[in-house]
């Protein structure tokens, strides 16, 4: 296949490389992975640093937590959450800082503020205002499968908050989505996201797609779209992937008896190398970028992935014996 090219302002990455990893800084007092650990301008500031230290190549900025549970941000306070933590950054770095909301006005905000990538859980599908913000700019997009939204009377999609108004599907288009299979429910999703992509001037080299693992998915949804990841490469896009720490994960961990536990460094621990376990799945099937929170185990797993994925790349040595 040909390569493909993301652009967002004058940058333009392609296929074929190593795989991004991009490091998630929660400017929120409540994020199911951190609890507040970064809540703060010079908190999340310091995080973000960090993260580029070891080996980030993105950051992902949110002031909403959007875990099963969690509770509206009314739209001044997660623009004063996060725009001082962009405006900050880009006087510090040049690596590509990325807006994590579906609301339009922070979008708009964070743009203004320098942003460089928009990523809409909702896959514009949750402000019907978001498509033209973006549009109106030269930033990236990365659009996000949200089942929560085509499936909102699914069991998994009833413990999350509810995500814009419900203006994009009909109810006879939620009717047909109840019992699809979710590979085609998914790319069903995304065409509604693109055709607005579209109306909006947003091309297709600007956009990446997330299969949304963890959102309203159940156990079985959320493996089968991590193994049929490659569904996303061949309809044309770049894959942005986020598992870290997601509840299928410690699912797994606690069905093995092994530690889970969030009170506790070695169930963090435990956590952080199951979802490095799938990293390396993702950048052996090519995922242009991964969305981590740590970089110590997501950057061993994506460096030995990256290098059996691009072995034909890699320079060729002879190995003296162990001394």
């Amino acid at each position: 296949m040909d390569k493909k090219i993301f652009k967002f302002k004058n940058k333009t990455l392609e296929t074929g490389g190593e795989t991004i990893l991009c490091g998630i800084v929660n400017v929120t007092p409540d994020s199911f992975s951190d609890g507040g650990k970064f809540f703060g301008v010079d908190r999340a500031v310091k995080r973000a640093m960090e993260l580029i230290d070891e080996g980030a190549g993105m950051i992902d900025i949110g002031g909403e937590s959007t875990r099963p549970g969690s509770t509206y941000v009314e739209i001044e306070e997660e623009i004063n959450r996060v725009v001082p933590v962009i405006k900050k950054l880009k006087e510090m770095t040049d690596v590509p800082l990325s807006i994590d909301t579906w609301k339009s006005e922070v979008a708009k905000k964070a743009i203004e503020a320098g942003v460089d990538i928009v990523n809409d859980i909702t896959g514009f599908l949750g402000d019907p205002k978001m498509a033209e913000v973006v549009g109106k700019s030269d930033v990236g997009a990365i659009i996000m499968f949200n089942p929560v939204i085509a499936r909102p009377d699914h069991v998994s999609s009833k413990k999350f908050p509810t995500f814009g108004t419900g203006f994009a599907f009909t109810d006879e288009e939620l009717e047909s989505f109840k019992d699809m299979e979710i590979v085609n429910l998914m790319k069903k999703y995304f065409e509604k996201s693109i055709e607005l992509c579209k109306e909006n001037g947003i091309e297709k080299n600007r956009i990446m797609l997330d299969p949304g693992i963890g959102f309203g998915l159940t156990k079985r949804e959320n493996l089968k779209l991590v193994d049929k990841i490659d569904v996303i490469d061949e309809m044309g896009y770049f894959t942005f992937l986020g598992v870290s720490r997601k509840r299928f994960i410690v699912n797994l961990l606690s069905e093995n008896k092994i530690e889970i536990s969030s009170e506790n460094e070695i169930g963090f621990e435990n956590r952080d190398e199951a979802s490095a376990a799938l990293t390396t799945i993702g950048a052996y099937k090519g995922v242009e970028v991964l969305r981590v929170h740590t970089m110590k185990h997501h950057r061993l797993a994506k460096i030995v992935a990256d290098a059996v994925r691009l072995n034909e790349d890699m320079k060729d040595i002879n190995f003296d014996a162990y001394k």
